[in-house]
């Protein structure tokens, strides 16, 4: 009989959790078509899963699984938090995440509690809690917003600082709220408070700092083969998480977040290849979490509580979080545009969602009042703070000037006479461009030619958080070295995507084999390939970059070797033209041109400004 029920259950645990990971993707993927946050489409799948079709019941699939599970897909997403946090960005932003993780938090709290316990009525016990839970934003809603969004300056730093940071604090304040609603003697309260907080910090930042030195240490001495070292990290990540649960609850959030921050403090390619991996599993764990937290959401409980919840999100939007970014950027170096953008952006995710789920549990079989209705509480300040956010932080950061609503400028790494070329040529057409070289001589003559431009190395550690990025959606490593082209695409893919980082051909050996292998290339410009020599050569003998519109003599042009083209451009849209594409057939095409199509070119021009000769009256 166990035996029955046991293939039975696997038999239905397969399919629904094929659905889950299924319908993640599908929703990721329908969300950057959309170019809407994928947090939006990813809530909407487990709304639709769970309570409308009634296809996804998390509690009966997963039993009492669910919330270990939940809680080590959340320390997995606060370890590539802490690993994806370098620090020069808390150097640059250490006074404001500081103030925000803690007085922040603080006034948080305090408005949260106040207008919980007036506007839902609830008992005192209960808002304290609730409070508590809200306190933290998290790395799994404020990333993909902000990858979103890509704000320029160092609100984006701020942000995603205060993400990984407020996690395991605001988990270790609802283990306080809890702790404290239990108790009665105020001198009581205080010891368990402070206990609490002193075993947190032991657990908690001791394990993760001794397990974080340990692995550092097996990792520079070669301990560790390469084909272990991404499984051998996250095995650590789990078995230091878990024993910082079992010495003090709560503080396992701390433990990993440590760890993956201490980490981050070697720049290796270790480390590197570890953060890669992890940015992919985060996106499944992301995807599946958001989906199964929304699907346990119970329609009866939402509905009770619906209209009162959205005085409260007006109050937590309008009141709490502007009043603690207020106070937190107090005589800092902020503009007001960004102070103004950071009020916009604290939406609630997993770790609330999970965090109220457990201690509500708790609460009820404590048999403290109105326990039941802070769950349902959260996920509607999840919901539409999600919402709220989602909707409005893109607009509100281009009003601001901090963000572009057209991402279609381009990165072009070297600035040679080429690339000054392509830029002018661009810039014509009203598409953004940047340009950066080491080579001074190069970035005086682009800023001389009303180009922007900076004297920087393309694979400087600081170069993509250095460089003003607004309005740019792409790259194209356009130097003499093939070597830095592939290195500068991958390095770039992280910031814009493999699919909009471009590089020329690289130059073939003696031997007839590429200098790089085609692994590490981007994606390679110019129909047949354009090499840096070929580039070079043409230049000398006279080749220009210009633009010519489609028609029959662009493509007598490119048939005689006369033009080499490069970029289309159609209502004032730019997209390269890679190896094999075919000539478009409307708009216009940037690319090399020979002296003699040059002449063809402007002789065409002035033609076209050139008034007709009046026409003599006939008797």
């Amino acid at each position: 009989m166990s035996a029955a029920i046991l293939a039975a259950g696997e038999s239905t645990i397969g399919p629904t959790l094929a659905v889950i990971v299924g319908a993640g993707m599908v929703a990721q993927w329908l969300a950057w078509r959309a170019q809407v946050p994928s947090i939006i489409a990813l809530l909407l799948a487990g709304l639709l899963l769970g309570p409308v079709a009634g296809v996804i019941d998390p509690d009966e699939l997963l039993g009492g699984t669910l919330f270990p599970l939940v809680s080590l897909s959340v320390a997995i997403i606060l370890f590539e938090g802490g690993l994806d946090l370098p620090p020069r960005e808390l150097r640059n932003t250490g006074t404001v995440v500081r103030r925000l993780i803690t007085i922040g938090a603080v006034l948080t709290f305090l408005v949260g509690w106040y207008a919980s316990r007036e506007i839902f009525d609830i008992s005192n016990q209960a808002a304290i809690v609730l409070g508590a839970v809200l306190v933290v934003t998290g790395p799994t809603v404020v990333g993909p917003l902000l990858r979103f969004v890509r704000p320029a300056g160092r609100t984006g730093p701020i942000l995603r600082a205060e993400g990984v940071l407020i996690d395991p604090i605001g988990a270790t304040a609802a283990l306080l709220a809890f702790e404290i609603v239990l108790l009665e003697d105020a001198n009581e309260a205080l010891l368990r408070v402070a206990g609490i907080l002193v075993l947190t910090l032991v657990a908690g930042a001791g394990i993760g700092l001794l397990a974080a030195y340990v692995l550092d240490e097996a990792l520079r001495r070669f301990l560790i083969p390469d084909q272990l070292i991404v499984p051998v990290t996250f095995a650590v990540v789990i078995a230091t998480f878990v024993a910082a649960n079992e010495i003090q609850e709560e503080s396992g959030l701390v433990t990993v977040t440590v760890l993956g921050m201490y980490l981050a403090r070697r720049e290796t390619s270790t480390v590197r290849h570890v953060l890669e991996f992890s940015e992919s599993l985060r996106t499944l764990l992301i995807s599946a979490l958001f989906i199964l937290l929304a699907a346990r959401i119970e329609a009866d409980q939402l509905r009770d509580v619906l209209l009162p919840a959205l005085g409260f999100l007006a109050v937590m939007v309008f009141i709490a979080r502007p009043l603690s970014v207020l106070v937190s950027t107090v005589r800092t170096a902020l503009t007001w545009r960004e102070r103004i953008f950071l009020t916009m952006m604290a939406p609630r995710g997993i770790v609330a969602a999970a965090v109220s789920a457990i201690f509500a549990i708790r609460m009820e079989e404590e048999n403290i009042a109105d326990a039941d209705q802070i769950v349902p509480i959260v996920f509607l300040v999840i919901i539409g703070t999600i919402v709220v956010y989602g909707f409005f932080s893109g607009p509100a950061a281009r009003w601001l000037g901090l963000a572009e609503a057209q991402v279609d400028g381009v990165l072009i790494a070297g600035a040679h006479a080429s690339s000054r070329g392509i830029a002018l040529q661009l810039k014509e057409h009203g598409i953004k461009t940047l340009l950066i070289d080491t080579d001074p001589y190069n970035v005086t003559r682009s800023i001389s030619n009303g180009l922007q431009a900076r004297r920087l190395s393309v694979l400087a550690e600081d170069a993509p958080h250095d460089l003003d990025l607004r309005g740019i959606g792409r790259m194209l490593a356009f130097t003499s070295n093939d070597e830095v082209n592939a290195l500068a695409t991958a390095r770039f893919a992280r910031v814009f995507g493999r699919r909009e980082v471009f590089q020329l051909s690289p130059g073939k050996r003696r031997s007839g084999e590429q200098a790089v292998p085609s692994e590490y290339l981007g994606r390679q410009i110019g129909i047949e390939g354009l090499t840096y020599a070929t580039v070079d050569e043409r230049a000398r003998q006279g080749w220009k970059v210009r633009t010519s519109p489609v028609g029959s003599v662009l493509e007598a042009a490119v048939e005689n070797d006369l033009f080499i083209p490069i970029i289309r451009v159609i209502d004032e849209r730019m997209a390269f033209l890679c190896r094999n594409d075919a000539l478009p057939v409307a708009g216009t095409v940037i690319g090399v041109a020979a002296p003699s199509f040059q002449h063809e070119l402007d002789n065409a021009a002035r033609e076209a400004t050139e008034p007709a000769p009046a026409e003599t009256p006939t008797p």
